[in-house]
């Protein structure tokens, strides 16, 4: 008779019904997970306790996130150290423990808890702090994190594997003394609503309900965070402007909405358009509607942190245009399963350039789809990362 399966506890401030990003991915992965037969709990903000798909979720109080710094701070910490009470009662020796990356640092406070009680640790690391800190704020703040990214180093390397998102991410976690052995690379995978194409009575209904139906739809779809480019893409809207049938559509919200919405009216872009973010039921078709997704990252965040919007754009069948590093893992990536292109930043008539090629080419655009759900397909699967995780967990437990 088999042993059985160890318990998987994973810690995270969201879960769903949030529709943050690691909410998402994780509601796919645990349910994916109690549906192979791993028992699994979740440890999240918000109320109430329960059990949902075969999941059971023990919630730490109120999760809302204040959009102040202080009180952002205050709440992560009010999580933790509900967090660390939950685990102290709840753990047994050979549970293996997933920390996510949310709130930042969190392994830093959490690491030492599940150790000390026999459990396994495992850290599944969706963005490296306070590395982006110092990205973000500039190189003064380094040495004063210091400390704090020592502890973090520390708490990694005491774990059984650290999962993460690409080759870069990855390299960085070895450049601070992380075992190549520990390194485990399981990208993001697409919404599972995107498994199948939508159908094209949707994608037409969706394209005439934006008023665009026979427009060419450059999109920017999901998070407009701070890590993310956009001066570029603003560039090549004005460059646009002569081109009536092109239009930009940026589907979303976050920190960098408000600079983007002033820079467009600086620039008087009549071929910019804003629409809130899409309900994960509608992902699949608005995505799709679109004739090309644009992901963008900053380069100095390459390693850091890693755009997940490719999978959702590449499950859609779109081609990607990529501002970012023109010679990193993404744009590498484009090139490599021929579907979409790169561009650096600053490089707005590239990106115009591009676009307007594309448009001009159907065939091409065909060619490019094609490559988009060929490398979702081969990459970017729930499925094929729910079996990348399964062998970790096995790995990891005790019958390993």
């Amino acid at each position: 008779m088999s042993a059985p399966l160890p318990r998987v506890i994973f810690v995270n401030r969201v879960y769903q019904p949030s529709q943050a990003a690691t909410a998402q991915l994780l509601t796919d992965l645990a349910e994916s997970l109690a549906a192979r037969n791993w028992p699994v709990l979740v440890i999240a903000a918000g109320e109430p306790s329960g059990s949902l798909n075969g999941v059971t979720i023990l919630r730490t109080g109120p999760g809302e996130q204040p959009t102040g710094l202080f009180s952002r701070l205050v709440n992560n910490w009010r999580f933790i150290r509900a967090a660390r009470r939950q685990l102290a009662g709840l753990l047994q020796p050979g549970d293996i423990v997933v920390l996510l990356s949310d709130p930042p640092l969190m392994a830093v406070s959490l690491a030492r808890t599940v150790l000390t009680r026999g459990a396994r640790l495992l850290h599944w690391i969706q963005d490296i702090y306070p590395e982006i800190v110092t990205a973000h704020a500039g190189a003064w703040t380094a040495l004063p994190l210091t400390p704090l990214r020592l502890k973090r180093d520390a708490a990694w390397r005491a774990a059984e594997m650290c999962v993460t998102l690409g080759e870069q991410m990855a390299r960085t976690l070895t450049c601070n003394g992380i075992a190549a052995s520990q390194v485990a690379l399981v990208p993001n995978w697409a919404p599972r609503e995107l498994q199948a194409i939508a159908p094209a009575a949707a994608v037409a209904a969706q394209r005439g309900q934006w008023g665009l139906g026979d427009k060419f739809i450059v999109a920017y779809s999901g998070n407009l965070g701070r890590v993310h480019e956009f001066d570029t893409v603003l560039g090549a809207a004005e460059i646009l402007q002569s081109h009536p049938d092109i239009v930009f559509l940026v589907i979303g919200t976050g920190p960098r909405l408000a600079g983007i919405r002033a820079g467009a009216r600086k620039k008087k872009l009549t071929n910019l358009r804003f629409l809130p973010a899409e309900p994960r039921a509608n992902l699949a078709v608005a995505l799709t509607a679109a004739d090309v997704q644009l992901v963008t990252l900053q380069p100095a965040f390459a390693g850091l942190v890693y755009p997940s919007k490719l999978a959702g754009a590449l499950a859609a069948g779109r081609p990607v245009l990529f501002v970012g590093p023109p010679d990193g893992e993404i744009a590498r990536f484009l090139r490599q399963e021929a579907c979409g292109a790169a561009v650096a930043p600053a490089e707005a008539a590239r990106l115009a350039e591009t676009l307007l090629r594309w448009q001009a080419d159907p065939g091409l655009r065909l060619q490019l789809q094609h490559g988009a759900r060929v490398a979702y397909e081969k990459h970017f699967t729930l499925q094929g990362a729910v079996h990348q995780w399964e062998a970790i967990l096995a790995r990891t437990g005790p019958t390993a």
